[in-house]
């Protein structure tokens, strides 16, 4: 892909809120390191400084949004609670839903491993566009951008509805000392070649299987099937 500005990056625009005066701002926030170093002969750079920038940003305005909201919290509920608004998992879930990896800029290698597709690359691509629009629109712009993408997530942290480690919100559940339960997981198919493997895991509870989920590594199987388990559990 050529890094040149297209209307599918002026779809993106709209769907964030924020139009660029500079688009290379926009363009900079998309492209990988694995593509500048192979266009290193054209002096293309990657957005690993905007990330850096962006993570900064990002710590801030939300950790005032939630300042701002939990008067009476103490520094470790606030510290906790940003943490999970800001983390890799929540900045991959905005970034699929403005569809951000379509338009990434990848190495060849990068692509063909499925790099679009990769959390920890699609929530540094966050982090790089909050900061180009920092740097091109300035920090009350930065700030609506970042509100309007993260505020579902701030409301159901601050109500402490936004779990990531499902599984150990599961293995709890099934503890309790008043109705305690046999947990257990079990691999039940792995699929695709080394480099590409999936994994398919089924969760057993009091010997009976529950559900069973896929993953890319036996972890997020077990993640997956785990908040699975636990919606029927609650429902």
């Amino acid at each position: 892909m050529d890094r040149q500005y297209t209307s599918k990056h002026t779809i993106l625009e709209e769907k964030l809120g924020y139009s660029f005066s500079d688009t290379s701002y926009l363009l900079l926030a998309l492209t990988h390191s694995t593509y500048a170093y192979e266009h290193r002969k054209q002096n293309v750079v990657s957005n690993q400084r905007l990330e850096f920038l962006g993570d900064a940003i990002l710590d801030f305005i939300i950790g005032e949004e939630i300042y701002k909201r939990r008067i009476r919290w103490n520094e470790g509920e606030l510290s906790k609670t940003r943490a999970l608004v800001v983390c890799e998992k929540t900045l991959a879930k905005v970034a699929e839903s403005l569809e951000v990896g379509e338009l990434l800029f990848l190495g060849k290698g990068e692509e063909s491993t499925g790099g679009r597709a990769k959390i920890s690359t699609l929530a540094d691509t966050m982090e790089s566009l909050f900061a180009a629009i920092y740097l091109d629109g300035g920090f009350d712009a930065a700030k609506g951008v970042i509100l309007s993408c993260l505020s579902p997530y701030v409301e159901q942290a601050v109500s402490g509805n936004l779990i990531f480690d499902y599984k150990s919100k599961l293995l709890e559940k099934a503890q309790t000392k008043n109705d305690p339960h046999e947990l257990s997981f079990q691999v039940v198919e792995e699929n695709g070649p080394v480099h590409d493997r999936t994994f398919v895991v089924a969760v057993i509870l009091d010997g009976n299987e529950i559900v069973r989920a896929e993953g890319r590594s036996k972890k997020e199987a077990e993640q997956e099937a785990s908040r699975l388990t636990l919606e029927k559990w609650n429902g």
